[in-house]
């Protein structure tokens, strides 16, 4: 999923593409194989585990990175069905990949009971310093989408403690990361934007230290966002034509679309709305396509930019929304980066 050839011309990124689904094929017909088995419980507890961690890695490279939610979401709800007398750390962190796919789709309800019921397995609040230092990152990521959950519920109090958690315990990884990018959002939402820049800082810092290009371009389109709050329109502009290239190459459908929505919106406030409706229109068509729809937070973001965008626009607002859906992002997007 991270091959370099993902970057090159037109045919390269075909041949590679092609590669890709070769690959997918493969792995479908193996995890079929592997859930039609009638059970898992005549078989030892390495084995189930053996097989908790395979799922939970296809989950996470094929549902959250790759888009094939519905496949990835029926094979961690089946794995987890039949590996019951798998490991409680391994049961759990397949539980804590598994609800992503189910909150990017939508499925917010069930998202939240994977996560608690996850913190619950691993009882994470009765764990000691040691013990959350032997079961990491599996702790720390529990640790954090119990933040995420809490921020996203409307419980800012609630995720502070939790998404703290990253710098208590210290050192580099992903989840750490996150609960500083999330901390972020919280603090943004109190209005401190400066505080919010330096976590956003921090986790671009640590992403370099990890050496991730993803959660690099995740937490730039963070940073980007920031700037747009703190009225630096031109900075946020700036980040956004940098790191757009580089998200839709990697072509997370949840990334994408919420990177080009948050990019919309600096359009609308730099008075670009004829360009910002298209990209609207655009990443509206394609999250009915994928099935990713918004989160409450993420349409409480957009609504202030593009209602005024929209108001200006007038009659011109429904036909531009309909020609950025046949135009799709692609293009939405690179009508964008052209001198206003």
């Amino acid at each position: 999923m991270l091959d370099s050839r993902r970057f090159g011309t037109v045919a390269e990124r075909a041949a590679y593409l092609r590669v890709v689904e070769s690959h997918y094929r493969d792995v479908e017909m193996v995890m079929n194989q592997l859930m039609a088995l009638p059970t898992w419980s005549d078989r030892s507890t390495a084995w189930v585990d053996d097989q908790l961690v395979l799922v939970t890695a296809v989950v996470h490279q094929l549902g959250t990175l790759r888009g094939e939610y519905d496949d990835a979401r029926a094979w961690g709800t089946s794995a987890l069905d039949l590996g019951q007398n798998g490991s409680l750390l391994r049961r759990a962190d397949l539980m804590l990949h598994l609800s992503e796919i189910h909150r990017v789709t939508g499925r917010a309800e069930r998202a939240a009971e994977l996560v608690r019921d996850a913190a619950g397995l691993l009882r994470l609040h009765e764990l000691s310093p040691e013990d959350v230092d032997a079961l990491a990152p599996v702790t720390c990521h529990a640790f954090f989408c119990l933040g995420a959950l809490a921020y996203w519920e409307g419980r800012p109090d609630e995720a502070r403690p939790l998404l703290s958690h990253a710098w208590s315990h210290g050192g580099d990884s992903i989840p750490h990361l996150w609960s500083l990018v999330n901390h972020a959002l919280v603090l943004t939402d109190d209005g401190d934007h400066e505080a919010a820049l330096a976590f956003e800082d921090s986790a671009i810092a640590m992403a370099d230290r990890l050496g991730d290009g993803l959660a690099m371009t995740g937490v730039r389109n963070n940073r980007a966002c920031t700037l747009r709050h703190l009225g630096r329109y031109d900075e946020a502009y700036d980040e956004f034509a940098a790191v757009l290239p580089e998200i839709l190459a990697d072509d997370i459908p949840d990334a994408v679309l919420t990177s080009c929505e948050d990019f919309a919106c600096v359009l609308f406030d730099l008075g670009r709305d004829r360009d910002g409706a298209l990209l609207v229109g655009a990443s509206t068509a394609e999250r009915d396509a994928t099935g990713v729809p918004r989160m409450a937070f993420q349409e409480a973001a957009l609504a202030p930019s593009v209602e005024a965008g929209r108001k200006r626009l007038g009659d011109e607002w429904q036909p531009l929304l309909d020609r950025g859906a046949e135009l799709g992002v692609l293009a939405a997007v690179a009508m964008a980066m052209r001198p206003a």
